[in-house]
């Protein structure tokens, strides 16, 4: 229950995080709180999958991801656990920046952050639908929908610091 509760929790943190960086300037504190808290429990997850359902063996990690992507897509590239590690440092880097230069981090490009939002999206489509089961799909069903209505061209261009 802990590996999936951490990743549930992870992804509604996501969502928050994403909504609220579309309100006002005065949101943006909680933003970033809500999504370094969501980074740092999808890291907690990795670190239970490892432990409890991996036992610390990464090429068990590798073949049990790989099984699974073939299940629902009839191809198990073993690769794919890569994927979700590039995903989770490009998440955590963004986390940084915005605590480091929450001005830069709020005025950047519109095609980067429709770029940001929509690899963001594609892994969580993924990862807490199409992977997910029961009260995790439903989750993560309901946090990609309300990511989906919070327009990335909404967000406001001045951030505070």
């Amino acid at each position: 229950m802990a590996v999936r509760g951490t990743m549930i929790l992870a992804t509604l943190a996501w969502a928050a995080g994403e909504v609220l960086m579309r309100r006002s300037p005065q949101a943006d504190r909680w933003a970033r709180t809500a999504w370094t808290v969501a980074i740092l429990l999808a890291a907690i997850h990795v670190g239970l999958a490892f432990h409890f359902v991996y036992a610390w063996n990464h090429e068990t990690a590798v073949v049990e991801t790989a099984r699974q992507a073939a299940e629902r897509f009839g191809v198990g590239w073993r690769g794919s656990i890569y994927v979700n590690y590039v995903f989770l440092a490009i998440w955590l880097a963004d986390v940084c920046w915005w605590w480091a230069a929450p001005a830069s981090h709020g005025s950047r490009s519109i095609r980067f952050e429709i770029a940001r939002l929509a690899t963001f999206v594609f892994m969580f489509v993924n990862g807490a639908i199409i992977f997910a089961s029961g009260i995790g799909r439903l989750a993560g069903i309901a946090a990609v929908a309300a990511v989906l209505l919070a327009s990335p061209a909404s967000r406001p261009r001045t951030q505070l610091a």
